[in-house]
C-alpha cells in the first residue's frame, strides 16, 4: 500500500475508493472500463465504486453525453471535507463535554443496581477465581469442591498463596470427597477454616463465594462464572453463609467422630 493509498484510506475511502480515485487523478477522465483496468479492479465493482464516489462529491461526470467518462474531483475537495469533518467531530466533542455533568448525576443514580459480568472458556473462569485478588476483600465465604477446581487448574493451590500474602481469611463448606479429605491431610491451607460435609448429601458441581461487596457463582466443568456487584446482594448471601456455617461446623464434627 502506498502512503497516497494509505492517507485516503485514513481520510475514510475504502482501498476499492483510493485506488479508483488515485486512477481517475492520473486518467483524468475515464469509463468505467478504463478506470476498472488502471486501478485493478473488476468492472463491476468499479462502478459501483464510482457511484459510491459520485455521491460523496468526490468523482463527477464528464459532459460528453455518448460515452460516460468519469472525473476525479480536485484534491482541495478532499481537503475541505476532512476540515469540515473534524470541525463537526469538534463540535460533537463539545456538546458531549457540556452534558457530562448531567450525564454523571444520572449515573449516580443506577449505583444501587447489580453490576453482573459473565465469563466464559477456561481463561475466562480463571478470571473469576482469580478475581479475589483485585479487590480489597478482608474474608472469603465459599462453598467449594475443590476436586473439581484442581482438573481445571492443577496449580491452583499456587495461587491460593496470594490470599494468603493479602491476609484474605477463608472460611470453606467442601463436600467430604476423597479429594477434599485428601487435600487437607497433605495441603491444609493457611488462614483457612474449613468445614467438611456429607458428601452423599451435599454435592457441590459448582462454585460459590461471596467476598467484599462480591457474590461469585463459577462452575469449573462447565467452564463458565458470574460476578455479582452488589452490597446488599453480598450482605444477604454472607448472613446465608453464616448460617450455613454453624451447621455445616456441626456436620464436620460428626464426620470426624466417624472417622
Amino acid at each position: 500500500m502506498s502512503e497516497l493509498h494509505k492517507k485516503l484510506t485514513d481520510f475514510g475511502l475504502s482501498e476499492k475508493e483510493a485506488k479508483i480515485y488515485l486512477a481517475l487523478l492520473e486518467l483524468e477522465a475515464a469509463t468505467v472500463s478504463e478506470a476498472a483496468k488502471n486501478s485493478g479492479i473488476n468492472r463491476s465493482s468499479a462502478y459501483v465504486v464510482l457511484e459510491a464516489l459520485r455521491k460523496k462529491g468526490i468523482v463527477g461526470i464528464s459532459d460528453d453525453k455518448k460515452v460516460r467518462r468519469y472525473l476525479a474531483a480536485s484534491p482541495e475537495t478532499l481537503l475541505r471535507s476532512a476540515i469540515t469533518s473534524a470541525q463537526k467531530q469538534e463540535e460533537i466533542k463539545s456538546g458531549i463535554e457540556s452534558i457530562v455533568p448531567e450525564l454523571k448525576a444520572l449515573h449516580k443514580g443506577t449505583k444501587h443496581r447489580p453490576i453482573v459480568k459473565v465469563f466464559e472458556g477456561k481463561e475466562g473462569l480463571r478470571e473469576v477465581y482469580y478475581h479475589l485478588f483485585s479487590t480489597k476483600a478482608v474474608d472469603l465465604k465459599v462453598y467449594a469442591n475443590p476436586g473439581n477446581i484442581f482438573k481445571v487448574f492443577p496449580d491452583f493451590m499456587d495461587h491460593d498463596k496470594e490470599r494468603v500474602k493479602r491476609k484474605i481469611k477463608m472460611y470453606a463448606i467442601n463436600p467430604a470427597t476423597k479429594e477434599s479429605r485428601e487435600l487437607l491431610k497433605q495441603h491444609p491451607p493457611p488462614r483457612a477454616e474449613i468445614a467438611l460435609v456429607p458428601e452423599e448429601k451435599f454435592k457441590f458441581s459448582s462454585d460459590f463465594a461471596v467476598y467484599d461487596n462480591l457474590v461469585v457463582i463459577a462452575s469449573p466443568l462447565q467452564e463458565f462464572g458470574i460476578i455479582i456487584e452488589s452490597k446488599e446482594m453480598a450482605s444477604m448471601m454472607r448472613a446465608a453463609f453464616d448460617l450455613s456455617w454453624e451447621e455445616a461446623k456441626r456436620l464436620n464434627d460428626t464426620l470426624k467422630k466417624r472417622g
